[in-house]
């Protein structure tokens, strides 16, 4: 809740259900495995489109709550959603991380449109796909506080690349920034309809030093069927809270995805 203190819990959270163990989360199995992994909820008849959720963890881990607890999210609200578990720094680089998405949207191709929503790197990676491979990789994106400017992977002190793969972290992450003019509306610059989330609490990614420059590129570019929601959902990392999400899910009905009697 926007109580919580950052990185922590407030008493009252603190009761609350907690994600499962880590070791029971298939998001740390298989590390050099990509995959997609599905929503317990069975897929209804006549469920249009796939929703490929992209967790964030700065490409060196992937983050527990930005992962299945969504995809469960949307799959109960009528929609195809599944994780993609793609690979990560020190053991692959960003190009192997853009294939994974592009191998993905791919499988998801012959079910309809395919949607691909990143929270924080996860929306980086997202975003930098499309550029590098093009519009028609996703029929759409939402960005949910995104990093857009990879200009902190470039400096040892703002990189946040932590433990013993430090080095071999840092020396791969420079390759993020290989997207940052095209994200930041230069050369380069392509996107599909976008639903963007920010929020004015976020010091990690501030609106404007990320979402607000991509969304000005959006308008620059006459990107159709756009929403940004900017105001203070909390700190970076607030995950499904702030009452952004059936926001979204209005969105999403209207690109045409989810079940037809929605």
């Amino acid at each position: 809740c926007r109580k919580c203190p950052w990185w922590l819990i407030c008493s009252q959270c603190a009761s609350r259900p907690r994600l499962p163990s880590l070791r029971l989360d298939p998001l740390f199995f298989g590390p050099h495995t990509p995959r997609l992994l599905p929503a317990t909820e069975a897929v209804a008849d006549g469920t249009r489109g796939s929703l490929i959720i992209c967790p964030g963890g700065n490409y060196q881990f992937l983050v527990p709550h930005e992962g299945l607890p969504v995809a469960e999210f949307f799959a109960k609200k009528g929609f195809r959603a599944m994780v993609l578990r793609y690979r990560l720094l020190p053991k692959y680089d960003f190009d192997d991380m853009q294939q994974d998405l592009v191998s993905a949207a791919a499988m998801l191709r012959s079910k309809g449109p395919v949607c691909a929503m990143g929270f924080s790197a996860g929306g980086h990676l997202v975003a930098s796909t499309v550029a590098k491979h093009g519009v028609q990789v996703l029929d759409a994106q939402a960005l949910i506080y995104p990093c857009i400017d990879g200009s902190d992977w470039a400096s040892e002190e703002s990189c946040g690349f932590w433990g013993d793969d430090f080095e071999e972290c840092f020396r791969k992450g420079k390759s993020l920034q290989s997207t940052r003019q095209a994200l930041l509306g230069g050369p380069g610059f392509a996107a599909p309809p976008s639903f963007l989330v920010s929020s004015t609490k976020d010091e990690a990614s501030p609106p404007r030093e990320h979402t607000d420059l991509y969304a000005l590129a959006l308008q620059k570019k006459r990107v159709k069927h756009c929403t940004y929601l900017r105001r203070n959902f909390g700190p970076h990392g607030f995950g499904m809270s702030g009452g952004w999400t059936e926001k979204c899910v209005a969105w999403l009905h209207a690109r045409g995805f989810g079940r037809t009697d929605s």
